[in-house]
């Protein structure tokens, strides 16, 4: 079978997740992808959604793309590979960083929307449920609402047009529902204007009645406003007129300072040029003084090379008496060598040193023989001793924490410790073996797992008394408790074997969830009291795991574990008693233990004892071995050292000879190298003479030259100090001339300030004139650009009283006949012609909206007759499907439109699922109230594979959807899948943590396996396998 287009090729991983690396090549039918939990098949399906524009939100665990590198990485990358028959295959690439990610299509980097585009025309929705289904949104498929099935369902199989139709429909529901509620509204609120504004006309006439008095009053405001901007312009006119006189004076002033200016600057330049004379003159005397400087530095160089040529002629007339003196001594040295050898002697000692030699041998093989001996035995001796010491540490440390354990038991308890200590004198008293309290007899090898061995035995039990036999119980509770007084409790070992008691659940089974073992495995204790506390607490089957269990907790529900701890909590899960589907869990908080903080163990105190006195016959019995055998080795060591001490006389004897001939030969080689260093010291004088005579010479010609130049750096210093003298001049004929100019320069800044105060006095009458201006302006409301009166308003001053004064009086008789007036509100008339206005612009706007309503109510009759049959055909179509593949489960079931509770509700247009698992029920709506999980797993799974016989996508994919199944249903779903893939080309990924015995494989089923590995094999090439796998079905075949 080939590839469709689109279906995944290639998938490779790197610092993905649980991914270290990985690169997989499914197969173009049914992949079914098998994995323990925890071993990386959801992580493949994070890999694909995330890989192909999925969001973290899809995938429903973590919210950040971030958050799926590998701990330890700095980047993860997913390339996936999607088939394309047509030309070369799609190639997507996706590099995520902590914050970011970079994408690539085909090697190309590319923006992550050009990726979108690509994927959607392949027809792949990682978004969509009915496509895609990871582990953690199974159950967000089953909580999906009509309406958002409706929509999947759309996107999954039904046409592009039909989704934009109904999208299109829900659109235009909401805006006739809108422009009803406004068209009722317009009209309510026109009615209202209409009658508001018949009850204002009176209002009104007296208004303009008022308006007209205010007219009046306002004219003759406008009159004396332009009186008085005209006065304040008059007094701004005299102040520009002072301004400029005074400017007049200021610029002759400035005038006055140039001549000044002129001769400074001159004078500056001179300056600058007696300056650059000055840096001359002083870099001349510097080379002066250099040369003098180099001179006398030659001068005192030649006199160290005289001193140096004296000193090595007395070095080398020293170097030959020393010479001599060394000959004298190295001819004494060789005959007194040669005196003592020749009176040493002839005999040979060779004899003598080999027989001392072989009896030395015969010795030390005695000594090693002994010494082996003695060795092994100490050895022995020692370890023996140091397993003894063990031992009795051992025993004490025993001995220590019983008595701890007795300790801890009187604090919590003085009548249990009472009736203890009375049970260890009279246990001769029972027919049957009746044990302390239960804190004393069990023990936790680890006492971290103590805190949870007290979490699980109540504190009364810990100090309860465990009795073989009832009748013992009785007679003891009645001596101890009823005749002493003491308040204990005691329990009877139950009559079922230990190993009766054993976990429901292997660990094997449960140890991937996080699990390490049960209490039974972190205790020891005798077995009547082990077999008491598994029929009355089940320690045998309540296990304890890790932080990795919190993970887990939805995988240890479905298990039916209901009591289990984690590393500092424990949780109770309680099941509801009328739905077996519906349960709670509690969880506390573990406290540190208090009881079993001392463990005492009695057997393995016997035990060490019996050690320790085998240990100590068995170190007596070497001992005196080794007493012995530590005599015969100090005799042969007496002997082996009297042959040392005559073999070091030997050798001492012959090394002297051999020494003193070796000193002969280095004397007569030392004395011909001096005989051959012999020095002419008479040449030796010529040749010093020769060279104080050259160096005289030339000592006088550098004198001569030192004295020439030390005049000319004389006639240098001479130039530069006249020519200083010369600027100190220049310098105070300057200081002079900006004293003036600075006098000058005073003179005109107070003026300057004088001109400025009149500018800032010029400047405000300008603004209060100009204020005057648009206080006028205002008045008469003419532009602010028009300084002058206008025409029409002219006339209306010609016809008002000249001076300020009449003007005035009229004012205030307008202003009484004014104050007489009844007070009219002018927002009456304000909200009268406001009103108006409204009542205008509703009547226009509720036409408006009758005629958009009409519009709106004949597209949605128009659009819902495109849309509505054909979706109502594609639902039969899918019906059809979920109900035939419901029949070959023994059930019934149903797909059908739901048209919300009013007409034309588009927006509550959705699909319902009804089903019916067992024949005594009714079909009733898929929802977790009325189906289990496992129930809720197969209806998913039925839809998608109808869905799947409509339309045509690359590819699907569903994760562990068979959790909570039972094996049947499970078997049946998984031959409904592969059936449906063989008739399809669409390709599928079913992920399992388990295959169920005896299923049947076609030949186009993909087995892929997944399992955790603790070593990474670096050079691993799955090109070299390529022909040698063997299929399911093909193997299936051959069996």
């Amino acid at each position: 079978m080939a590839y469709s287009k689109g279906s995944i090729v290639r998938i490779k991983l790197k610092d993905f997740m649980t991914y270290t690396f990985v690169e997989l090549r499914p197969g173009p039918s049914l992949n079914v992808v098998v994995g323990t939990n925890g071993s990386g098949k959801s992580s493949l399906v994070c890999a694909i959604c995330l890989g192909l524009c999925g969001t973290p939100q899809m995938v429903g665990r973590a919210s950040h793309v971030g958050d799926y590198i590998r701990n330890g990485a700095q980047t993860a990358l997913i390339e996936i590979e999607l088939h394309n028959p047509n030309a070369r295959n799609y190639v997507i690439e996706r590099q995520i960083f902590p914050s970011k990610s970079a994408w690539k299509l085909n090697n190309i980097p590319v923006p992550q929307k050009a990726v979108e585009a690509a994927v959607a025309g392949l027809h792949i929705q990682v978004g969509n449920l009915c496509q895609f289904l990871p582990q953690d949104r199974v159950a967000d498929f089953v909580k999906m609402s009509r309406q958002e099935l409706l929509e999947g369902t759309e996107k999954a199989v039904g046409t592009r047009d039909g989704h934009l139709l109904h999208a299109r429909l829900i659109q235009l529901q909401h805006r006739q529902a809108q422009l009803e509620s406004e068209v009722r509204g317009q009209r309510e609120r026109l009615d209202q204007e209409r009658q508001k504004n018949a009850h204002l006309d009176e209002e009104v006439r007296k208004l303009q009645e008022h308006r007209d008095v205010r007219s009046r009053l306002d004219i003759l405001r406008q009159k004396l406003a332009w009186l008085d901007y005209d006065s304040t312009r008059q007094a701004y006119e005299a102040e520009k007129n002072k301004l400029r006189e005074e400017e007049r004076t200021l610029k002759a002033r400035l005038e006055e300072q140039d001549p000044l200016k002129q001769q400074l600057a001159k004078m500056a330049a001179h300056e600058e040029g007696l300056r650059r004379l000055d840096k001359s003159l002083k870099a001349e005397a510097a080379a002066a003084l250099k040369k003098v400087e180099n001179s006398l530095q030659k001068l005192t160089d030649l006199s160290e090379q005289g001193g140096a040529v004296k000193r090595e002629l007395e070095r080398k007339i020293k170097d030959e008496a020393t010479r001599r003196e060394r000959i004298d001594r190295c001819k004494a040295d060789i005959e007194g060598f040669e005196k003592e050898l020749g009176e040493a002697a002839a005999e040979s000692i060779e004899s003598k040193l080999q027989e001392v030699q072989s009896e030395m041998q015969r010795c030390n093989q005695t000594m090693t023989a002994i010494s082996r001996a003695r060795q092994m035995a100490d050895a022995f001796v020692r370890e023996r001793q140091r397993q003894s010491a063990a031992l009795e540490e051992e025993m004490r440390r025993l001995k220590d924490q019983s008595n701890q354990r007795m300790e801890m038991l009187r604090r919590r308890s003085k009548d249990a410790f009472s009736a203890t200590q009375w049970l260890l004198k009279n246990e001769g008293l029972f027919a049957g073996k009746i044990y302390p309290p239960v804190m004393t007899q069990v023990e936790v090898p680890d006492q971290r797992d103590a805190k949870y061995v007290e979490a699980q035995i109540p504190f009364r039990d810990m100090m309860a008394f465990v009795a073989e036999q009832p009748e013992d119980l009785s007679k003891f509770l009645g001596l101890v408790r009823d005749g002493q007084g003491l308040r204990i409790n005691g329990v009877v070992v139950p009559a079922e074997p230990l190993d009766a008691f054993q976990p429901r659940l292997p660990l094997a089974q449960i140890g991937p969830l996080g699990f390490r073992g049960y209490i039974q495995s972190m205790l020891r204790a005798p077995d009547a009291v082990m077999r008491y506390l598994c029929k009355q607490y089940r320690v045998h089957d309540v296990p304890v795991g890790d932080e990795r269990v919190e993970n887990h907790l939805s995988q240890i529900k479905a298990l039916g574990i209901r009591r289990f701890y984690t590393h500092n909590q424990v949780y109770s899960v309680k099941t509801s008693r009328y739905d077996s589907s519906r349960s709670s869990t509690m969880t506390t908080e573990i406290t540190q233990p208090s009881l079993l903080t001392v463990s005492v163990d009695m057997s393995s105190l016997n035990h060490l004892e019996q050690s320790r006195q085998a240990l100590s016959e068995e170190i007596a019995s070497k001992s005196a071995e080794v007493k012995e055998l530590s005599g015969q080795e100090r005799a042969a060591s007496s002997k082996l050292e009297e042959c040392r001490t005559a073999k070091k006389g030997l050798m001492a004897e012959a090394g002297r000879q051999k020494q003193l001939g070796l000193l002969l030969d280095q004397k007569r080689q030392a004395l011909q190298s001096l005989q051959r260093q012999c020095l002419d010291l008479d040449r030796e004088r010529a040749e010093a003479a020769k060279k104080q005579g050259s160096l005289c010479r030339t000592k006088m010609v550098q004198v001569a030259s030192y004295v020439q130049r030390l005049q000319a750096c004389y006639q240098n210093h001479r130039l530069c100090v006249d020519h200083r003298l010369e600027m100190l001049k220049v310098a105070a004929d300057r200081k002079k001339l900006e004293d003036a100019l600075q006098l000058a320069l005073e003179a005109h800044q107070a003026l300057e300030s004088e001109v400025r105060a009149r500018r800032e006095s010029v400047l405000s009458a300008k603004r209060e004139a100009q204020r005057k201006l648009r206080q006028a302006q205002e008045a008469i409301g003419c532009p602010t650009n028009i300084s002058q009166i206008p025409p029409s308003v002219a006339r209306e001053f010609l016809q008002l009283p000249k001076s300020v004064a009449e003007i005035t009086q009229q004012v205030h008789a307008e202003e009484a006949k004014l104050s007489c007036m009844l007070p009219v509100d002018s927002a009456v008339e304000q909200e009268y012609h406001r009103r108006q206005q409204d009542i205008t612009q509703l009547e226009g706007d509720l036409g408006s909206n009758e005629a958009q309503l009409a519009e709106v109510a004949e597209e949605m009759a128009d659009v819902s007759g495109r849309w509505l049959p054909d979706l109502e055909r594609l639902l039969e179509r899918i019906n059809q499907g979920f109900q035939r593949f419901f029949q070959a489960l023994g059930c019934a079931g149903q797909v059908s439109l739901y048209r919300g509770e009013k007409a034309h509700e588009y927006d509550q247009y959705g699909v319902n699922i009804r089903v019916k698992f067992r024949d005594n029920e009714r079909l009733t709506e898929l929802s977790a109230a009325h189906q289990s999980g496992g129930e809720r797993s197969v209806a998913t799974v039925v839809y998608m594979m109808a869905l799947q016989e409509l339309t045509s996508v690359p590819f699907r994919c569903v994760d562990e959807i068979n959790q909570g199944m039972d094996s049947e249903n499970e078997r049946r779903i998984f031959e409904m899948i592969m059936n449906t893939a063989l008739q399809n080309s669409a390709q599928y990924f079913l992920l399992t943590p388990k295959l169920l015995p005896d299923l049947p494989y076609a030949e186009n089923v993909t087995m892929i396996f997944i399992t955790k590995s603790e070593n990474y094999i670096p050079d691993w090439k799955p090109e070299s396998l390529a022909g040698r796998a063997v299929g399911l079905a093909a193997l299936a075949k051959r069996l």
